[in-house]
């Protein structure tokens, strides 16, 4: 065990209570001031390395020892200790199993809600196709359920001004900005809703990813990279903060502490593109929300004009 303690020119410095000069600091230049350990106490010697001969179990009383002296006079002290055999702590695994449990219990959390509103505040990176430079869209996405079967989502922005119902038989989207509808049969639940919007019209209703965390289709199974990375505050709500990564996407997530596993903010990332346009949201969560069955029906104003849906081929 080696103890290497640097020093500082003390030559001719003036203590700051008196003019005495500090014993013993003359000469001491751009040396080492050298502690020698020893069974009556603590020497010093002109070498530049103390070894210290002494049994491992009075290693470390002879290191307080020594750390007090060299406090004493008014030095730093270096400790390098060998290494002593001791296996290096494992490597975390590239998907952390905690990050994935918090996942789905965030998913289980919100399946199990039967009555609620979230607002979210969105940007949008995009690139002008005129000179590739990136910019930002701001939009708002004002979602609420009954379970199980009434949905209404309120989308404006900088793009998209759109009005959905979802009455547990008809579905429809309004734009106002266009004065144009469509509406479709549905099926009786959420749950069944979701799957057919996006098989048969190609339509993928904001947020829904979120519930589906703990799922056959919630996609842990492209999870390449998974970590916790810290806890943050997120206007007002503490949260762990979690980073994933998938093909050609990063994402984050942060998740409220406690007993309401909510998401308060998403950040996307897309990474095979030179730019790495992000996507972002700030999530408010109203759990206890009561609504009206004419929330959830829609009345064409006399200007509308219906259209049908695309549908897949």
């Amino acid at each position: 065990m080696t103890v290497i303690v640097p020093t500082w020119d003390f030559s001719g410095r003036k203590n700051e209570r008196g003019n005495r000069s500090l014993k013993g600091s003359t000469a001491l230049l751009g040396r080492h001031l050298t502690i020698r350990v020893c069974a009556n106490g603590l020497q010093t010697r002109n070498a530049a390395v103390v070894m210290l001969q002494a049994s491992s179990e009075v290693h470390m009383s002879l290191l307080r020892r020594a750390a007090l002296a060299a406090a004493a006079l008014g030095v730093s002290m270096v400790v390098a200790i060998p290494a002593t055999g001791a296996k290096a702590p494992p490597l975390k695994p590239a998907v952390d199993p905690d990050a994935i449990a918090a996942l789905h219990k965030m998913g289980e959390f919100l399946r199990e809600q039967q009555n609620f509103s979230v607002q979210a505040r969105t940007t949008t990176d995009d690139l002008l196709k005129s000179s590739g430079q990136k910019v930002q869209f701001g939009g708002t996405v004002d979602l609420k359920i009954r379970r199980p079967d009434r949905m209404r989502m309120d989308i404006a922005g900088d793009r998209r001004n759109e009005r959905i119902f979802y009455d547990g038989k008809t579905f429809t989207v309004f734009s106002d900005r266009v004065g144009f509808y469509a509406t479709a049969p549905a099926p009786g639940t959420l749950a069944e809703l979701t799957e057919v919007l996006e098989k048969r019209f190609l339509f993928d209703l904001p947020l829904a990813d979120l519930f589906y965390w703990g799922t056959e289709h919630d996609g842990t199974a492209a999870i390449q990279k998974a970590a916790h990375v810290g806890v943050a505050n997120i206007e007002g709500f503490m949260c762990d903060h979690y980073a994933f990564r998938q093909k050609d996407v990063d994402w984050e997530l942060w998740i409220e502490q406690g007993g309401r596993p909510v998401p308060r903010k998403v950040v996307i990332t897309t990474t095979n593109e030179a730019a790495k346009p992000q996507h972002s949201m700030l999530l408010n969560w109203d759990l206890g929300a009561k609504f009206d069955d004419s929330l959830f029906t829609f009345s064409p104003p006399p200007n509308a004009h219906q259209i049908e849906f695309a549908k897949s081929k």
